[in-house]
């Protein structure tokens, strides 16, 4: 112990190619002091035994951008550091076959194109071409992506932790960290037996042990352990044909939930089994180290059928070892990278979902910007450890969910797609009365979120195409236009913000002016000192001292930190209260009047954006006089405990139901952004159109990034001249043959029975004015593309 320093600027605990990245990277960037912590010797936990795969095309921007900078690095590292990684460019083929996961492939093939990456779409002869070992008698297609590879996983966090070292950074290997402690609240020092390592910052990376290192300090990271299982074979006559050297492109038959490459003249066989293991983390001895678990032949013959039905050659294989390595995954199937909103200073990366070798790279990279720079510096959204309230760290919702997203790895992302484990968590005060009503609901953020009213009969079968909710959805969308729809909207966060020094802490903490009169409702964004949106929300000011602010249902945990990072002196309270109240949308032409049968007193006639009370039916809240689906309508706010006595009087007054889904195609319809997809940490309101909502001169955070900006990025309406285009996200937009943007949203337009969308452009047609449509643009789905119209106005106002 005495070799271990008192302090360091910089404490990572964990040595495998997670922590060795962090490290690498912020010593890249000029970061000295920096400790490297590891419980056994550096990769003994889940590095070791990783199947070592790098596939470059990925469902979303941010994991292609992430690995795409990963194999960069692993081809360079070996020249800085003389440390092989093993990186070998092999390609990758992906078999298909039915028409959804060769939709879902060619999907991806489009995504890759918007960054440049070369992949083609094969037939079943190519692909046995490519794979001589395969059958393929039930290959309807593949993709052949040539730019991919594997790596040796323990060489590639040897490399990290060589060139870290180079850097300055010491690594101590054999040491086992005891507890965290804090000052203040906020992190400050590593205990390693009895002794104490002061720290500025700690970041834990310590793979399947991180959820029970970060309680150390009062932290919450929803992790959980699952068995994961490859076969190796001893050498096989068809792989030593290929000649020395010589290498099989890795192959995914998701199908099957395989995965497969050549080892050693041999066959490596990995799988995704539906029906997976959970492995609670007691299970596993206190030296568990370079260990394996059991093998499992009884669970894991299922699969091996598969694999002999596919790989015919597997007959006359003898199998080396039926490996079993244990890994930690999320509830989302999404790693998480951040700083924890509990606890200042600590920073927290785990639950790589088996992407972990492949995204390391890049992870490391970006969690060490964001330490730096102490906010991210590129689009993390999906990673953003923030998307996780301590509500979903429980233990009994990660062991009964964990294992589904595992065993759902390989399903093709349709839409309405939805886990079956853990539901019910979190449920609305009128979710028995949107029971009976016959919802069909969806987890989203641990809140059950009724997307449409249909019921099982109107949502599947699941389809990348035409969906079987069009026609109940349609229903929906009228009621919101001409009748009046309920709208459950209870799962938005609520945050009330108190104090004397109430209204100038949220004139520095929002874009918006926030000095409005009492009853007032102002919408407005939170900004990063980059002038990228952090949160998108509305503000009703009760009194003088007291705002009520409605966010978005995930953006609770992320707006509360962000406040208590921004309060400094500021005399102000802030609260989440968001299980106190329900919000009931009511939408549509017939919505006061709906509203006016249930009460006993007048309804105020209230103008846009002011809010007052109501009684409703047997309740007592409050009405504001807007809707998130730009139809005419209001926001009820209802105490919990009276929310359903306010919801049966609505019905029993004639109001209807609508779900997400209607409310999605008429925002998008309106043009009205949302964060997550038009508004990120990385967009700017001069961007998103919304430079209305600025009042300059308030100082607020960001609003010096703003007064220089430019950026020809902007976000637009897009309609499609085709009714058979059917996007979802992220889809590439071409103009004169050139990749100049991507979709946002999209949903069915049932005005223009057609689809609609927005989508951030990276620049725009010389002078484009508000009112114009241009014609001319492209859309690529699953590498077909679409011609469009775009207008900066909203596609209800543009299009007609």
């Amino acid at each position: 112990m005495s070799t271990l320093p008192s302090h360091a600027r910089t404490v990572v605990i964990g040595g495998g190619v997670i922590g060795c990245s962090i490290a690498y990277h912020l010593a890249r960037e000029g970061r000295t002091d920096i400790v490297v912590l590891e419980r056994s010797k550096l990769t003994s936990g889940t590095t070791w035994h990783a199947a070592g795969l790098v596939r470059r095309l990925r469902p979303s921007a941010t994991l292609t951008k992430l690995i795409n900078y990963s194999i960069d690095l692993y081809g360079e590292l070996e020249r800085e550091t003389g440390q092989a990684t093993g990186w070998t460019q092999t390609g990758s083929l992906t078999l298909a076959t039915n028409p959804g996961r060769l939709t879902n492939i060619k999907r991806q093939v489009s995504l890759g194109r918007a960054f440049g990456l070369e992949a083609e779409v094969v037939d079943g002869a190519r692909a046995k071409e490519l794979w001589p070992l395969i059958e393929t008698d039930d290959v309807i297609g593949a993709v052949w992506s040539p730019a991919d590879g594997r790596v040796n996983p323990s060489d590639v966090a040897l490399a990290l932790s060589k060139g870290a070292r180079a850097r300055g950074v010491q690594i101590f290997e054999d040491t086992a960290v005891t507890g965290l402690q804090k000052k203040a609240g906020r992190i400050s020092g590593v205990e390693v037996g009895d002794h104490v390592i002061e720290a500025d910052e700690v970041v834990i990376a310590c793979g399947l042990w991180s959820r029970e290192v970060a309680a150390m300090a009062g932290a919450h990271m929803p992790l959980y352990a699952c068995e994961h299982f490859y076969i190796l074979t001893k050498p096989l006559a068809e792989v030593q044909a290929l000649g020395k050297g010589a290498h099989l492109p890795t192959l995914n038959d998701q199908d099957a939930f395989l995965y497969a490459r050549d080892d050693v003249e041999g066959l490596l066989v990995g799988c995704f089994e539906p029906h997976a293991k959970g492995l609670p983390l007691d299970s596993l001895p206190k030296d568990f180290s370079f260990d394996l678990l059991a093998e499992d032949w009884d669970h894991f013959m299922p699969m091996m059928e598969n694999a002999l039905r596919r790989i015919p050659a597997l007959e006359q294989a003898e199998v080396r070892m039926l490996l079993n390595g244990p890994e930690s995954f999320t509830l989302d199937s999404q790693f998480m990278l951040g700083e924890s909103p509990e606890v200042p200073g600590l920073f927290l990366m785990g639950g790589m979902n088996s992407t972990g070798i492949a995204l390391a790279g890049g992870a490391g990279k970006a969690m060490a910007e964001w330490i730096i720079a102490g906010e991210p510096t590129m689009e993390l959204n999906e990673a953003d450890i923030r998307r996780f309230s301590p509500e979903m760290n429980v233990l009994g919702a990660l062991k009964a969910r964990i294992p589904e997203v595992l065993g759902r790895h390989y399903d093709n992302p349709f839409p309405g797609r939805s886990m079956d484990t853990a539901r019910g968590q979190r449920r609305s005060p009128i979710h028995a009365g949107l029971v009976a009503a016959g919802a069909r609901f969806e987890s989203r953020g641990g809140w059950e979120r009724a997307v449409h009213f249909g019921g099982e009969a109107a949502h599947l079968p699941l389809s990348f195409g035409v969906p079987a909710w069009r026609d109940q959805v349609a229903a929906e969308v009228e009621a919101c236009r001409s009748g009046a729809a309920i709208l459950d909207q209870s799962a938005f966060g609520k945050i009330m913000v108190q104090g004397p020094d109430a209204c100038d802490f949220l004139n520095h903490l929002c874009a918006a002016q926030m000095d409005i009169a009492e009853g007032r409702i102002a919408y407005t964004q939170i900004l990063n000192t980059r002038g990228g949106v952090e949160s998108d929300l509305t503000v009703q000011r009760h009194g003088l001292d007291t705002y009520l602010l409605i966010v978005g249902a995930g953006e609770v945990v992320r707006d509360l930190k962000r406040m208590r990072e921004t309060r400094g002196d500021f005399r102000v309270e802030c609260t989440d209260v968001t299980s106190g109240y329900a919000i009931i949308g009511l939408a549509g032409a017939k919505a006061r009047e709906v509203l006016q049968a249930t009460s006993n007193t007048p309804v105020p006639e209230l103008k846009r954006f002011h809010f007052a009370p109501v009684e409703i039916g047997l309740a007592r809240g409050w009405a504001g006089r807007l809707s998130f689906t730009g139809e005419e309508g209001y926001e009820l706010y209802i105490p919990s405990d009276m929310a359903m006595a306010a919801y049966e009087a609505l019905v029993e007054a004639g109001a209807s139901h609508a779900g997400l889904y209607a409310s999605g195609s008429l925002r998008i319809e309106s043009g009205f952004r949302a964060f997550g997809h038009e508004l990120t940490p990385g967009t700017t309101p001069p961007e998103a159109g919304l430079c209305a909502f600025c009042a300059f001169g308030t100082s607020f955070v960001g609003e010096a990034a703003l007064k220089d900006h430019v950026s020809k990025r902007q976000i637009v309406s897009l309609l499609f001249d085709d009714p058979d285009a059917i996007p979802i996200h992220d889809e590439p937009i071409y103009f004169d043959g050139k990749v100049v943007g991507q979709i946002t949203s999209a949903a069915w337009s049932y005005r223009f029975d057609r689809s609609v969308a927005l989508a951030m452009l990276t620049s725009l047609p010389e002078g484009l004015k508000d009112g114009d449509v241009i014609s001319g643009f492209e859309v690529e789905i699953a590498c077909t593309r679409y011609s469009a119209r775009i207008s900066r106005k909203p596609a209800k106002e543009a299009f007609q």
